[in-house]
C-alpha cells in the first residue's frame, strides 16, 4: 500500500528534485487569498501554507514590479472601498453573517470575519498585520513582508532584463481583453506571460535535456487564459506558461520527504512486508508491470525520458490531470506509439 500511495523513495526523490529546480513567479490570485487568512487557524490556511511548504520544498518563488504594483494598488484600492461604503455600515454585516455572502472582496470579508469574532480591533489594525495602515512605504513593506513570510522575492523589471516584442504584447492584450476586468489587466498579464516565455527562452529551458520539465511558471489561479495564447500565437508555445496550485500542494508540498520515507522502509522491511509482498501481489497486476517494464527498457533511453518529461508539463499545467486514470491514460498512449518505433 505504501508504494502504490507514492512512498516509493525514486518518486520521493523525483519530485523533491523537481521542486529544487522551479522557478516560480506567484500572482496576486494567490497572495491576496493568502493574506486574507492571517487569522484562520494554521490547519485551515490553504494558500498561506501553500506558499510556505512551496518555498521549504525549495522552489524560488518570485514577484516582479508589474505584480508588485498591481498588489499595491489592490490594498489601496480595499482601503477606499472600506472608507467608503464600509466604515460606518460594519454593524450591519458583523450583526448578520449572512450578509457576509455580499462582501466581494476577500480581504474586506476577512476583516469583517475577524471583526466578529473579535480577532481585530479596526481595519487599520487588520492592514497592520502587512502594511503600516497610512500605506506610506506600502511598497517596500510588502517586499519585506512577501519575503520574510513566505520567501517571496523581488526583482525589478529592469533586473530581469526582460525584452518584449511590442507586437506581440498588442496582439496577446487584444485577445485577453474580453476576459479581463480592464484593459490595465489584460495589458499585465499579457506582459506577465510573454516574460515567462522569455525567460524560457532566454535560459534555453527547451533544449536542456531534463525529465523535469520547464524550470520558469506562473503560479495562478487564471489558468483559462493560456486559451488566448493558443489562439494568437497557434503552436508557438505549445506548454502553457501556468502551474496549477493544486500541483505544487498535492504532488510537492504534500509529498513525503525522501528521509520519512527512507526511515519508514528502514522500519517496516523486511520485517512486516519484505517476506509477504510479492505473494499478495495479484497475479494481474504483477503481468501488468512486468510488460511495461521489458517495453520501456527495450526502447532507446532518450524516448523513455521524453514520456517523462511530457508527462511532468501535464502534470504541472493540464486540470484535466488529477487523477490516476488520466495518468494511466497518458502512460497508455505512449506506449502505443512506443510500440510503433522500430
Amino acid at each position: 500500500m505504501m508504494y502504490l500511495l507514492h512512498w516509493e523513495p525514486k518518486i520521493s526523490t523525483f519530485f523533491n528534485s523537481m521542486a529544487s529546480k522551479l522557478k516560480v513567479f506567484v500572482d496576486n490570485s494567490i497572495i491576496i487569498p493568502a493574506l486574507s487568512e492571517i487569522y484562520l487557524e494554521d490547519k485551515n490556511r490553504r494558500h498561506w501554507n501553500l506558499l510556505i511548504s512551496a518555498n521549504k520544498a525549495g522552489i524560488a518563488l518570485y514577484i516582479n514590479e508589474t505584480l508588485l504594483n498591481e498588489l499595491v494598488s489592490h490594498i489601496k484600492m480595499i482601503k477606499n472601498i472600506y472608507e467608503e461604503s464600509f466604515f460606518n455600515k460594519e454593524s450591519y454585516y458583523i450583526d448578520d453573517e449572512y450578509e457576509l455572502l455580499y462582501v466581494k472582496e476577500i480581504l474586506l470579508r476577512a476583516y469583517l470575519y475577524s471583526k466578529k469574532r473579535e480577532q481585530v480591533l479596526d481595519f487599520d489594525s487588520f492592514l497592520d498585520n502587512f502594511v503600516d495602515p497610512s500605506l506610506n512605504n506600502i511598497k517596500e513593506e510588502l517586499i519585506q513582508f512577501l519575503k520574510e513570510t513566505f520567501g517571496i522575492m523581488y526583482i525589478s523589471n529592469e533586473a530581469w532584463d526582460i525584452k518584449i516584442n511590442s507586437e506581440d504584447l498588442e496582439n496577446l492584450c487584444n485577445a485577453l481583453s474580453p476576459k479581463k476586468s480592464a484593459d490595465i489587466k489584460a495589458r499585465n498579464d499579457a506582459a506577465m506571460i510573454l516574460s515567462i516565455y522569455y525567460l524560457r527562452n532566454r535560459d534555453s529551458e527547451s533544449t536542456k535535456s531534463s525529465i523535469f520539465g520547464y524550470m520558469t511558471w506562473w503560479l495562478s489561479k487564471d489558468t483559462s487564459t493560456y486559451e488566448a495564447v493558443c489562439r494568437t500565437f497557434n503552436d508557438r508555445f505549445p506548454v502553457s506558461c501556468y502551474i496549477r496550485p493544486d500541483f505544487i500542494y498535492n504532488y510537492i508540498t504534500l509529498l513525503p520527504s525522501v528521509s520519512e520515507v527512507e526511515t519508514a522502509y528502514s522500519e517496516l522491511f523486511p520485517t512486516m512486508l519484505g517476506v509477504n509482498l510479492s505473494y499478495h501481489m495479484p497475479d494481474d497486476a504483477v503481468q501488468m508491470i512486468q510488460i511495461t517494464i521489458n517495453e520501456f527498457h527495450s526502447k532507446q533511453p532518450v524516448r523513455v525520458k521524453q514520456i517523462i518529461r511530457n508527462l511532468s508539463e501535464k502534470l504541472k499545467s493540464d486540470p484535466n490531470v488529477r487523477n490516476r486514470n488520466s495518468i494511466k491514460s497518458f502512460f497508455d498512449e505512449e506506449l502505443k506509439k512506443l510500440n510503433k518505433i522500430p
